[in-house]
């Protein structure tokens, strides 16, 4: 009798919690959020898995400001299991038992962790909502959208504001081009693109969380 693969052993074990395997990764689908479990393998350290949570709404309206540019994966909420269970980081080296007990690990702690973490709010603080300071350009960017979406566009401005000093050339074109987007008053209080509306609340329409973003033109 063959003995599991740490994929394979995952695969049973999340399965009936929604999750499918391809390759090294298992997903599943929860409203616009896709959730990731991901085995890495270290010729030194062994195995252990990555948990992961990406907000495809979110990178839809990333395509829509970027005129369809691929964007980066929003991996939010990247950790690895040991840091969830305690603190520590994990690895499962050569044991027979090594496979059923990485999946259990993952079973019982994983799915927990990712469903705590569904809102937009806590992917907003993800992408530094509560920092003063720049951590990137990316993150920058994916907090001004998670926040639009939010309905706060007074705050998705103001997340774009004050960039760092070295920031790259090219990635304040970015910045700026998310500025027009959004409509952001410009540096002397012009609007930085003309005739555009402000976006309604989300109590007024709550479509905006589940992503059905209105087209460009039409804001």
């Amino acid at each position: 009798m063959s003995r599991k693969t740490y994929p394979g052993a995952l695969a049973e074990a999340l399965a009936p919690l929604g999750f499918k395997r391809e390759g090294m990764d298992l997903s599943r689908r929860h409203d616009d959020l896709l959730e990731q479990v991901n085995v890495q393998v270290s010729q030194i350290a062994g195995v252990t898995a990555n948990l992961w949570t990406r907000n495809l709404a979110t990178e839809d309206l990333h395509r829509q400001v970027f005129s369809g540019r691929p964007p980066a994966e929003t991996q939010i909420f990247l950790t690895r299991i040991g840091t969830i269970i305690d603190g520590h980081d994990r690895w499962w080296r050569r044991d027979p038992n090594g496979p059923a007990e990485l999946a259990d690990a993952v079973r019982v702690h994983g799915p927990p962790y990712l469903e705590s973490h569904r809102s937009l709010e806590s992917q907003a603080d993800w992408f530094g909502r509560r920092e003063l300071k720049w951590r990137n350009s990316y993150s920058r960017i994916y907090l001004a959208l998670t926040l639009y979406r939010l309905g706060e566009l007074d705050e998705a401005c103001a997340a774009l504001r004050n960039p760092a000093k070295a920031l790259a050339p090219s990635d304040q074109a970015e910045i700026d081009i998310l500025l027009r987007w959004l409509g952001c008053p410009g540096r002397s209080g012009e609007v930085a693109s003309q005739g555009r509306a402000s976006p309604p609340s989300i109590s007024q329409s709550p479509a905006l969380r589940r992503g059905n973003f209105p087209p460009a033109g039409a804001r």
